[in-house]
């Protein structure tokens, strides 16, 4: 990669870091508002499920940081870092992020959101994660000096784009093997019946 002229920076010098919407206490849905609520259990590596994100108001005393295409989330506490790109399919849906993301916004020309989300979670940006995070018994928790430190790589936007080519196609084939295995399984689950049947 080096021989390819990447750089390497601090993610601070390429992205700002917030913390996600300070909701206090529990997050309900409120029947009737369209305002979403972005938790971890609505994100996957290919992204938010808008479907399953909560409704509800969305108060405070600033304008709510609503979130934004190219905006990346990485979960502040957990054993699973992983970060998720907002991607187009946010269209005119007014969201926001649970306190317990990190809300990173690229602020620099030459990098890529989607090439900087594949790269948090790319195997040395893991580990700087995993060794500096202060753990209890249970959880980990990232501090946010701990993430501003985390070494990115940086090549050309072509590369970049290249990478980002590379990684959407391995997630579309792994989609369609899920898609396959769910089928075959339903085949087999089917033939099964059939000679239960007989």
């Amino acid at each position: 990669m080096k021989a390819n002229g990447a750089q390497k920076m601090d993610l601070m010098a390429v992205a700002t870091i917030s913390a996600g919407h300070p909701f206090r206490g529990r997050i309900d849905p409120v029947a009737g508002v369209e305002t979403a609520v972005v938790q971890m259990r609505d994100t996957s590596p290919s992204g938010v499920d808008w479907t399953s994100c909560v409704r509800t108001e969305v108060t405070g005393r600033r304008e709510p940081d609503w979130l934004r295409p190219g905006d990346i989330l990485l979960p502040a506490r957990g054993n699973v870092s992983q970060a998720v790109l907002i991607d187009e399919s946010i269209g005119s849906l007014q969201a926001v992020a649970a306190p317990h993301f990190f809300l990173l916004r690229v602020t620099c020309s030459d990098v890529l959101p989607a090439y900087l989300a594949w790269w948090l979670n790319q195997e040395p940006a893991q580990r700087h994660l995993e060794q500096n995070s202060q753990s209890s018994t249970l959880v980990r928790n990232i501090a946010r000096p701990v993430l501003e430190a985390t070494p990115v790589m940086l090549p050309s936007l072509s590369r970049q784009e290249q990478v980002v080519g590379l990684a959407k196609a391995m997630q579309r084939e792994d989609a369609l093997l899920h898609r396959l295995r769910q089928t075959n399984q339903q085949i087999m689950t089917g033939l099964a019946r059939d000679l239960l049947a007989d």
